[in-house]
């Protein structure tokens, strides 16, 4: 599935949610469970606001400026590299906010950030990116009328 990418604005929502949504359910349990919070309690009321937060910041925010910026110095082979450390270093201070209205300390931050870009990016590039490549490639089959279940 490599090579994979979307070809227009409605392919691109095609594959960022079912990409959006392996991250979030991956590092929310991981970061629930490492700081002694994962509950379904937590975890459910937590799910909407940081999904729609991580969606948006993603698709938004830091997706288009990481491409700017890559494009004009000719190194996209690194998006996912510089995409998820952007992601990691802005969620790594608020997600434990909205999931427990925690805020961690600087020293928490920084030893939580390696971590999280380390797991994010192994998350990213083993699961979450095949996972949407694999949506979108089966939602232009089913757009040509091919037979999806093979």
């Amino acid at each position: 599935m490599a090579g994979v990418y979307p070809q227009n604005f409605k392919e691109a929502i095609i594959s960022a949610i079912p990409n959006c949504t392996t991250m979030v359910l991956g590092m929310m349990t991981m970061n629930l469970w490492i700081y002694g919070h994962l509950s379904w309690e937590n975890f459910l009321s937590a799910l909407g606001p940081i999904y729609v937060t991580a969606f948006c910041l993603d698709f938004f925010v830091v997706g288009p400026i990481v491409m700017r910026g890559l494009q004009r110095v000719n190194k996209m082979k690194y998006m996912p590299l510089v995409r998820v450390g952007l992601m990691a270093a802005i969620l790594t201070g608020l997600a434990p906010v909205i999931e427990t209205g925690y805020a961690p300390s600087v020293v928490q931050y920084f030893m939580a950030l390696p971590r999280n870009y380390v797991v994010a990016l192994l998350l990213q590039v083993f699961v979450a990116y095949r996972f949407g490549s694999w949506v979108l490639v089966r939602s232009r089959m089913l757009k040509s009328g091919l037979n999806v279940a093979k």
